[in-house]
């Protein structure tokens, strides 16, 4: 043998052992890696749970607070519904003030920013969630409203106060 046939040689086998280092430093590396990314099944299964348990009661304190809101809503909305009774008592009589029209009209578009309804009256069938019967004549089975005495309102399909009526069977 030449002496540039042995150097290679040695050089081929010092490669040799170099890349077996190589590979045996990159698998120990690989499962390092993967053993630290690895968690178990059943604390996977308890994050996942804590996780969900999470959004739920995030979810739950949202709609709470929602509710909240819409009730001290109505709260404060149903106080001022009397008022709005005596507007439109105010706006039946005969002479009636340009001011009382235009305070009747804001006290409207109040309850319109805030999406307060009306309970359908009259001609609509009753219905005791909206309706609140004062008087009742006839003998059918069809009851409809005949004649409505203080109007009722909904706020997002919630019931502020029920339509005082009267109740014609048909």
């Amino acid at each position: 043998m030449s002496k540039n046939e042995n150097n290679n040689s040695d050089n081929l086998e010092t490669s040799e052992e170099t890349s077996e280092e190589t590979s045996e430093e990159t698998s120990e590396e690989t499962s390092e890696e993967t053993s630290d990314h690895t968690v178990p099944l059943e604390q996977y299964e308890k994050m996942k749970d804590d996780y969900l348990r999470l959004d739920n009661f995030k979810k739950r304190a949202e709609k709470e607070k929602m509710m909240s809101t819409v009730t001290s809503l109505s709260m404060i909305i149903s106080s001022l519904l009397p008022l709005i009774d005596n507007f439109e008592i105010a706006m039946s009589q005969e002479d009636t003030p340009g001011e009382i029209s235009a305070l009747y009209k804001m006290a409207q578009a109040f309850l319109d920013t805030f999406n307060v309804k009306e309970v359908p009256g009259e001609g609509s069938l009753f219905d005791p969630a909206f309706h609140e019967a004062v008087e009742k004549s006839g003998e059918g089975e069809k009851e409809v409203v005949g004649e409505v005495l203080r109007k009722g309102y909904e706020i997002d399909g919630r019931l502020l106060r029920p339509a005082m009526v009267k109740v014609h069977s048909e």
